[in-house]
């Protein structure tokens, strides 16, 4: 009888140690969960402030650059219109105008043409009608006006993409041409778009200096372009042979919708 009680005894004993070691368990998966989800809301608030201050700063940016880009617009631009229309009057005016003045003019013209360029890019209404193909036109005549390097820009007929990933490939193209200019030292430079089924691919290819794969090249950005392109949902490689040239190809996948 004493054997059945202790036996019973020790049985209670083991049941209440294992019932407190469950119950501390719990209690401790509790907390550390309670502890995750704070870290996790936290996190959660803080990519929100950062978001939102984002956000801001870019609408305070855009109300700026409009006010900027209004004033260049209206008040500049009416100005060198107007110096350009009295140069044309003195240049007619004269039987044999100099080679300064006609020059002079030309140069005018030009520059009014980049101020009427610089404004509309500090549009918003025209950020959302951003167009790659024809922005890309723009940087090509630009690059070409020098005579340095030729540069030739296939097209296609429409991008797959909404404006502001238009925006964000476009400054990955322009950097890429950058990056092959000032490192690479080029004659010529070729831009294409190759469309597959469900991607395409954008190239930029260079007969300059080259270098060699794998080497990491510091002040070419190279991380930016990475980090823009994944914004995208794609990726892009370079690919470099010395004293050949460089192509870079900027993979994007088709969204489902403009298959």
């Amino acid at each position: 009888m004493e054997t059945e009680k202790v036996i019973s005894l020790f049985f209670q004993v083991v049941l209440i140690a294992l019932a407190l070691i469950v119950s501390f368990i719990v209690v401790i998966i509790y907390i550390r969960s309670k502890r995750n989800q704070d870290i996790t809301q936290k996190k959660i608030m803080q990519k929100d402030f950062t978001e939102q201050l984002m956000q801001s700063q870019i609408e305070v940016q855009e109300q700026t650059f409009q006010q900027i880009g209004k004033e260049l617009h209206d008040n500049v631009g009416q100005l060198l219109s107007t110096s350009r229309m009295l140069l044309g009057l003195t240049e007619r005016n004269l039987s044999n105008p100099p080679d300064t003045l006609l020059t002079a003019n030309a140069t005018l013209a030009q520059a009014i043409n980049e101020l009427r360029s610089l404004s509309k890019s500090l549009d918003k209404e025209w950020l959302e009608q951003f167009s790659f193909t024809d922005n890309l036109k723009t940087e090509i005549s630009r690059i070409n006006a020098g005579n340095d390097v030729m540069a030739e820009f296939v097209p296609v007929d429409s991008m797959p993409l909404a404006s502001g990933e238009q925006i964000i490939l476009f400054r990955i193209v322009q950097e890429a041409i950058q990056n092959a200019i000032k490192h690479g030292q080029p004659k010529n430079i070729l831009i294409q778009i190759k469309r597959e089924e469900n991607s395409f691919c954008i190239l930029i290819s260079d007969d300059g200096v080259g270098f060699i794969s794998g080497e990491t090249i510091k002040g070419m950005g190279l991380a930016n372009m990475k980090q823009r392109t994944s914004l995208l949902g794609g990726n892009i490689t370079w690919n470099s042979i010395p004293n050949q040239g460089t192509t870079v190809c900027i993979y994007l996948p088709l969204k489902k919708e403009l298959q």
